[in-house]
């Protein structure tokens, strides 16, 4: 299916948020989610479900000052 991450259209074939984090090498531990502007907790990453056209916005705290 297609979907847009971090504002880049991809292909994937992960099912739900947990999945595709993990396609991409992404630690769900310290990040931070979005889908069409709407926050995910991440205790709901493995119960959702990602839609075709869907915008998911993924968010790593940043170090230094």
């Amino acid at each position: 299916m297609n979907i847009f991450l971090n504002g880049q259209a991809i292909d994937t074939t992960s099912l739900n948020l947990a999945d595709l984090l993990l396609e991409h090498d992404m630690d769900a531990s310290v990040v931070a989610t979005a889908i069409d502007g709407d926050f995910v907790p991440r205790s709901q990453y493995h119960c959702t479900p990602l839609m075709s056209g869907q915008k998911i916005e993924v968010l790593a705290p940043m170090q230094g000052g």
